[in-house]
């Protein structure tokens, strides 16, 4: 990580958004409550962006083949963390299906940020 460039904070800054939402009691999201049909694509849509800015940051220079590794690794793992976090999170219910869409997201944006 390049902690003086600023794609590396916003992708710092964007991970901290997606643990503090996780850890989040359920009954102070009401707010979302109406984006609840739609959860599966929220879900996409967020780790699409997660992955997206990850590869963004290390693109700062040329992306080896272990920093891709890395990422991928990272883009599995740290969803299934997200959800699990959940699980200790009042009133919140983790989903393994919202897991398979994180990690779908992450990979997709990671994949595309890496051929554009």
């Amino acid at each position: 990580m390049y902690l003086k460039s600023w794609r590396t904070w916003l992708f710092l800054g964007y991970i901290s958004i997606v643990i503090y939402f996780s850890t989040t009691p359920g009954n102070e999201l009401s707010w979302f409550s109406i984006m609840w049909k739609y959860d599966k694509a929220v879900h996409f849509a967020e780790y699409f962006v997660m992955g997206f800015l990850m590869i963004n940051m290390l693109m700062i220079k040329p992306l080896k083949k272990v920093h891709w590794q890395f990422s991928l690794l990272f883009l599995l793992l740290f969803p299934l963390f997200d959800e699990m976090l959940q699980y200790y999170t009042p009133r919140r219910i983790p989903d393994i299906y919202d897991g398979i869409c994180d990690i779908c997201g992450g990979l997709v944006g990671a994949y595309i940020r890496k051929n554009i």
